[in-house]
């Protein structure tokens, strides 16, 4: 198609940089909902190019289309739309601590220190955060599914305009359907401790995800065509991983070329075969609990496992993140049972792997079958998690 992205000036610039400031009060998120995964009764399905393009919307008239002009309808109606309950947070701020307990009430706003991924076109903003009135100033890091600053063009289809509301929406529900699932898994498994007999530590998912907080929501206003309009926008808190991501310590460097008549890229990587295979084993079983605890997280690629530690210790910890694509099973449409058991060591040797991965691990790792498993029995003695 030759569709383009219509002229927008009512659409206000990206305001999540830092200093931004919004009051926020605790939100339900909608049932899980997209695609074959999840289908909850009363999802809307995503409106095809067809309908958008044909009604000639903009971005910002297209993200108010179904919400009442403020003077008409003081009260906000819907949260942006699609699949939302009504969009109303609840009235008393419940704002939670780092441990996830509650935090007093007199902070129920969150201020932006950094910008971890923003602007413009970037899909849910990731910012780096804190209570207004905290001493301490802890960072959070808030997840922001704001859907006028999703891409309003398909990113795999150019030239075709895409439910921004719709994806938003998505995005927000599934991710806070694998929290939440993650998190109640988590306490019921502390809970199988007694005074003599300890939780079973094969079944310890804590630290293979970003410790969870809850979901929330602020209000933002927009003027379209005269008329001001109040948007609900729901966020996710989560623990701020302060390390870097696996793919952020890969490097490409270009290089002048020996006779220097052009340039190569070079790959730089910390470590050693042993020590990044190390980093890889433990993000295998960080996401392999995770799974057995009830949430596939469906992506599993270095931009979204973080490293926490020195490479080469055994207590190094690889945190998976993002879960908008996650499945989480008892959520699934039908509902389905966990995996009962991981082999990590035949995860591990997936040739799905090989394009994913192929910066990070060696070259011979997916060609020499006996050397990698030598390597990967030393990771999982027991040829299991």
């Amino acid at each position: 198609m030759d569709w383009k992205p219509p002229a927008d000036p009512e659409k206000p610039r990206c305001p999540y940089v830092a200093g931004f400031k919004a009051a926020v009060t605790p939100h339900t998120p909608p049932p899980p909902f997209g695609g074959g995964t999840y289908r909850p009764p009363g999802a809307r399905p995503a409106d095809g190019y067809d309908k958008i393009k044909d009604a000639g919307y903009t971005q910002t008239r297209y993200c108010v289309k179904d919400l009442r002009p403020d003077e008409a309808s003081p009260t906000v109606t819907s949260a942006n739309g699609a699949n939302q309950p009504n969009g109303r947070p609840r009235a008393t701020p419940k704002a939670q601590s780092r441990d996830g307990s509650p935090a007093p009430t007199s902070r129920p706003s969150l201020v932006i220190e950094s910008v971890v991924r923003g602007g413009d076109k970037a899909g849910a903003q990731a910012v780096v955060c804190h209570w207004d009135n905290d001493a301490s100033r802890t960072k959070y890091l808030a997840k922001i599914y704001d859907p006028l600053y999703y891409d309003f063009e398909d990113k795999e289809h150019r030239g075709v305009p895409t439910d921004v509301v719709w994806h938003a929406a998505r995005d927000y529900s599934v991710e806070a359907a694998a929290y939440g699932e993650l998190k109640a898994y988590e306490a019921r498994w502390a809970a199988t401790a007694t005074t003599t007999t300890p939780p079973d530590q094969s079944k310890n998912i804590r630290g293979c995800y970003p410790a969870y907080f809850g979901a929330f929501a602020f209000q933002l206003k927009v003027v379209v065509a005269g008329r001001t309009y109040t948007r609900t926008v729901p966020l996710l808190l989560t623990e701020y991983l302060q390390g870097p991501s696996m793919a952020q310590l890969i490097t490409f460097k270009r290089v002048k070329s020996a006779n220097g008549r052009g340039f190569n890229t070079v790959v730089e990587v910390p470590g050693t075969d042993d020590t990044r295979i190390h980093a890889f084993a433990r993000a295998a079983d960080s996401y392999l609990r995770l799974a057995v605890a009830g949430v596939m997280q469906a992506d599993f690629a270095p931009r979204n496992i973080f490293l926490l530690g020195n490479l080469q210790s055994p207590t190094l910890r690889a945190v998976i993140t993002d879960f908008n694509v996650a499945r989480v099973f008892s959520r699934m449409t039908p509902p389905r049972a966990p995996p009962r058991l991981a082999d990590p060591i035949t995860f591990c040797a997936d040739q799905n792997w090989e394009v994913n991965f192929q910066h990070w691990l060696p070259a011979w790792f997916f060609t020499n079958t006996d050397k990698r498993n030598s390597q990967l029995r030393l990771e999982f003695p027991n040829g299991k998690l």
